[in-house]
């Protein structure tokens, strides 16, 4: 429990300053986690003898969050393009040379993580440096991409926190067989203000109307628990209770993230197609 605290007293204030603050000192502080992630996917993997192939999967994923970093996300395509098949290629290299049985599921392997990770994660920058006007929301100024992502990280944390607490104290009902402490009841109520907190930020900070802030809304809602349940699976898949122990009491990055990694992405492009 001291651990889980004090985790919190250091980790909340540097996140609120860094996502306030943006620029290369964010996109730097995205690419340590991406780096922590890849790395915690690769150890889990690895417990049951699953490769995750450094060279062309983890050099390109950490490309792809440099690349939208530094406001390059004309390159984010290229290096997909171009990681797919040298995966492919160093599969068949270790399948020829190394003796590496079973080639569809190392190579599989290293292509998931290059998405899971490096593509994702990217995604969180990428949403950081949206270009937009200041925009006043509760008395203070806000660039776009910045209350964009503070309306991500509030929608994900009140899916994530509301579930919980209603689900302990009303839970009657199993939700998924991948995470059987979750219930129906805490799903229910974590959609629902899950939607709120979107859609509030949304129709009063971003000023979307009415209709783009219920869909922004409704896609927090539904991808953050998909993106919880995701990587629960994936634990459970390894027999393992966390990710890592990047953050003290709280478990790993992939962990943390779980949900953040599928709503951003998620949101970002709802945000393009809907134009606001």
């Amino acid at each position: 429990m001291f651990k889980r605290i004090l985790t919190a007293i250091v980790g909340i204030p540097a996140a609120v300053f860094l996502v306030t603050k943006g620029g290369l000192l964010f996109s730097a502080a995205v690419l340590i986690l991406a780096f922590a992630a890849w790395r915690e996917y690769a150890r889990m993997t690895g417990t049951k003898g699953v490769k995750t192939y450094y060279l062309t999967s983890f050099l390109p994923s950490m490309l792809l969050v440099v690349a939208a970093g530094t406001g390059k996300q004309e390159w984010l395509l290229p290096i997909l393009a171009l990681s797919v098949p040298c995966i492919l290629s160093e599969g068949l290299f270790r399948h020829c040379n190394c003796d590496e049985t079973n080639w569809p599921l190392h190579t599989s392997n290293s292509l998931v993580a290059l998405l899971y990770v490096g593509l994702l994660f990217a995604h969180i920058s990428l949403m950081r440096t949206s270009a937009g006007n200041s925009l006043p929301f509760m008395g203070m100024e806000f660039e776009k991409g910045e209350l964009s992502l503070w309306m991500v990280l509030l929608g994900t944390w009140a899916s994530d926190t509301f579930a919980y607490f209603f689900g302990m104290a009303l839970g009657k009902h199993k939700f998924c067989s991948v995470s059987p402490k979750k219930s129906m009841e805490g799903a229910v109520a974590g959609f629902i203000f899950a939607m709120a907190v979107t859609g509030g930020i949304a129709f009063y900070g971003l000023h979307t109307g009415i209709l783009p802030a219920f869909v922004l809304g409704l896609t927090v809602a539904f991808f953050a628990p998909v993106g919880d349940l995701v990587e629960s699976i994936l634990k459970r898949s390894y027999e393992i209770k966390d990710s890592g122990n990047f953050f003290p009491g709280h478990g790993g990055v992939l962990d943390r993230f779980d949900s953040l990694l599928f709503a951003v992405p998620a949101v970002y492009y709802v945000m393009k197609f809907l134009n606001v």
